[in-house]
């Protein structure tokens, strides 16, 4: 999926199977990112301000087949280096594409239709979109020169970028839950569970309460792993790597006052606040519906079906062609 053309990834479903689908969910996890579209780019950190230069407030899109649809090509498509005219494209009638031979003082580096006289205007020019629109689809275009490109990444580790995206948002969710809610409780070791992501452990059919225990704490450090590995992704995607877990060296990006304004407006909740992964839901999987009942209110289990939703997505494609 990663080498097709981005703007040629037209639905939903197919964006979600693109490592660029990550980079833009990991991207909105970010609270310095959230900021400095808050902050309209006033921020002194050069890295973090040539993103948000780029990818501009992603916030104030409403779906993220919006967003694809008017940025991704201009951040992750290579410049086109050539167009190709040869495949066969449905024209009309009185529209035909020459070949530069029969054409007298014609260049290679030209092409050339013939259109009939009695041809209507409208119907000319919609077959002169067809034609070169195809052409940019199976031209030729530079390999490594798109503006955001992505790292290098052991393909194995396709599942971990969603366990690490739903640990983090798992974690959330349960910190800013009701005290009464069951999930409000959950450890770790519960949280792991529900995210299916405890690998080859299991805390089950072993021999003593010793041996459990300790399976347990193995699963307990595999999904704080996970929340690492979730920041780490975002500190890189504020820089503009992905996916990279690199440590990323810190510069200050704020000034003192909008430090306290940041940590204010995380304080009152105002940055991701309580039920906010149905807002992420919303944006990154709108054609994933979350409850049978359009008309039942938002309620906790629905929050906890979001995160369900966003972990089932399949990673095999992930970083594929």
């Amino acid at each position: 999926m990663e080498r097709t053309l981005v703007s040629n990834v037209a639905t939903t479903p197919d964006i979600c199977k693109t490592l660029y689908f990550w980079w833009i969910a990991y991207l909105r996890c970010s609270s310095d990112y959230w900021w400095i579209c808050k902050e309209n780019g006033q921020c002194d950190d050069e890295r973090l301000h040539r993103v948000w230069k780029h990818f501009g407030n992603i916030f104030e899109y409403s779906t993220v087949l919006h967003y694809w649809r008017e940025r991704a090509h201009r951040l992750f498509d290579s410049p086109q280096q050539s167009l190709n005219f040869e495949h066969d494209v449905h024209v009309p009638r009185g529209i035909s594409l020459l070949d530069p031979k029969v054409v007298s003082g014609a260049c290679e580096d030209k092409f050339y239709i013939s259109v009939d006289r009695e041809l209507m205007r409208e119907a000319a020019m919609n077959a002169f979109q067809r034609i070169w629109d195809q052409a940019l689809i199976s031209g030729r275009r530079r390999t490594h020169d798109a503006l955001f490109q992505l790292s290098k990444f052991d393909p194995k580790s396709r599942s971990t970028i969603i366990d690490a995206y739903c640990a983090n948002v798992i974690e959330d969710a349960c910190n800013k839950s009701h005290p009464r809610e069951t999930f409000h409780r959950w450890g770790g070791y519960e949280k792991a569970r529900f995210l299916n992501i405890l690998g080859r452990m299991s805390a089950t059919a072993v021999g003593t309460v010793a041996l459990a225990q300790k399976s347990q704490d193995r699963i307990r450090a595999l999904f704080c792993s996970k929340k690492t590995t979730a920041e780490r992704l975002i500190a890189n995607a504020e820089i503009g790597l992905f996916p990279c877990r690199a440590v990323v060296p810190i510069t200050r990006r704020w000034t003192r006052l909008q430090t306290r304004r940041l940590k204010h407006a995380i304080a009152s909740h105002e940055w991701r606040p309580r039920g906010w992964i149905l807002g992420e839901h919303q944006f990154l999987l709108p054609h994933l519906d979350l409850s049978p009942d359009p008309m039942s209110p938002r309620t906790q289990p629905e929050i906890l079906a979001a995160v369900k939703n966003f972990s089932g997505l399949d990673s095999s494609q992930l970083g594929k062609p």
